[in-house]
Order: structure tokens, then C-alpha cells, then sequence
């Protein structure tokens, strides 16, 4: 009876062991993880055969843990050349030849307001001067006599990288604005702020926000990157990740 008790305990042991060995985490971007690493997570893990841990911290601080070697693969929303330019701006140092993308799909940023805001579309040069600071007052558009107020990502995140780089050629976002962890999170302020101009993933808009229409369409790439190729199980995932990013 306790060699039965003993050998059922090391089955156990082990098996805990080979499902700990295949679950693979992945740090990085809201907009990766809410357009298809969340919604596909059950699809991808058939199909690679482990289980994902997924942890949406932001590309800027996802690509920084990969760096450090806390984990094997991170979500970016952005070019990879944009957020290593943004990192390496932030004094982090590395080698950044050994950093690979894997592009698995793509997404749509918007910029979004409060449904009780009047300005329902704007030119991509005013929203360009919004950002840059050259338009401060929503009255200056043909709304109310407020300041604007924009809610966006800390610098490196995926929503704003992209932002800025379709709007202003990819300098930096210069109007009074209230930065936030992660992308998402700007619904929630903009719904409560009358005068915001928030910066956010399309699928993160709900009915408590507008979007504000532009005659631009800016597309954010939904990127994995390894530290160089990646493993074969690494490598599985990103592969099911992009047969569910095609769909």
C-alpha cells in the first residue's frame, strides 16, 4: 500500500512537473493581448500544446523584460525599431541585433472623447496639432471652451508610438496630458473627463466613450519578439498565434 501511495505520489510529482515546464509566459502590450493573445488563448494553446501566462504590462515594459531575460516572449504594438528607440532613450542599454519580431497580426488605433463631447471629427492636421500643443482648447475645433486634455501611455507604449509616428512624423506628444500604465486603462479616464482625448486600441472601446473620427486610419502591428530564433515551443506558439491573427 505505501509503495502504491509512493509511486501515485511521484506520477503526480512529475506530472506537475512537465505542466509547470510548459507554461510559457508573456509580458508586453495591452493591444496583443486584447486583440488576440486573450480572445485566442484557448486556440493557441491547442495548438502549440502549452499554456500561456499572459501578462499585459505594456510593450515598453514587455520588450524590458525579455531584455533582462524575466521572460522568452514579448507583445509589442508598435514597430520594433520605435520601441527600441524609445528604450534606449530611457538610458536602458542593449544589444538590440539579438531581438527579433515576429509580426502576428495588426490592430487599429483611435482616439476617443466624452459622448457628451460636440466635436465629432477632426482632420488629421488638427489632431496633429492637438498633440503637438499648437491647439490647446477644444473650442478652437468647434467644441466647448475647455482644455484639452490628452490620456495616453507613457512614452514607449504601442498606442502612442503608433500615434505619434501617423500623426507627428514621430516626435513626441507635447500637450498637457495624464499618462497612464496601459493603454485600456484611457477609457476609463476619458469617461469620467469631459475635456480628455484619449489614445487607445479600437478593441477597447466601449459605450462609455466616442470615437473621434479622422481622416486617418493609424494600424498598429501585433508583434511577438524573441531573443534571437526562437525555441521549438516558443516558436509553436508564435506560429499558432499567427494562424489565429490571419482568421
Amino acid at each position: 500500500m505505501r509503495l502504491q501511495i509512493a509511486i501515485a505520489g511521484l506520477v503526480l510529482a512529475l506530472g506537475c512537473s512537465t505542466a509547470h515546464a510548459d507554461v510559457i509566459e508573456v509580458h508586453g502590450s495591452t493591444t496583443v493581448s486584447g486583440n488576440l493573445l486573450t480572445p485566442k488563448k484557448a486556440e493557441i494553446e491547442k495548438a502549440a500544446g502549452v499554456e500561456l501566462q499572459i501578462v499585459g504590462n505594456g510593450s515598453g515594459r514587455g520588450l524590458g523584460d525579455l531584455i533582462e531575460g524575466k521572460v522568452k516572449l514579448a507583445m509589442i504594438s508598435a514597430p520594433l525599431g520605435d520601441e527600441v528607440k524609445s528604450l534606449k532613450a530611457k538610458g536602458i542599454s542593449f544589444d538590440e541585433t539579438k531581438l527579433t519580431g515576429h509580426q502576428v497580426g495588426a490592430a487599429h488605433a483611435v482616439l476617443v472623447m466624452h459622448p457628451s463631447n460636440p466635436v465629432k471629427t477632426l482632420k488629421a492636421e488638427q489632431v496633429a496639432d492637438i498633440l503637438a500643443g499648437k491647439i490647446t482648447n477644444w473650442k478652437d475645433v468647434g467644441g466647448e471652451d475647455k482644455a484639452i486634455v490628452v490620456v495616453c501611455e507613457s512614452k514607449g507604449g504601442g498606442v502612442r508610438s503608433v500615434i505619434e509616428r501617423e500623426f507627428l512624423a514621430g516626435a513626441e506628444i507635447a500637450a498637457e496630458k495624464r499618462e497612464i500604465p496601459n493603454a485600456p486603462q484611457a477609457v476609463q479616464i476619458v469617461a469620467q473627463l469631459d475635456q480628455a482625448l484619449g489614445l487607445v486600441s479600437r478593441v477597447s472601446v466601449n459605450d462609455a466613450v466616442v470615437e473621434l473620427k479622422t481622416d486617418k486610419d493609424p494600424v498598429q502591428p501585433l508583434i511577438l519578439v524573441t531573443m534571437g530564433e526562437p525555441e521549438s515551443d516558443i516558436a509553436k506558439v508564435i506560429e499558432a498565434a499567427k494562424a489565429a491573427g490571419a482568421q
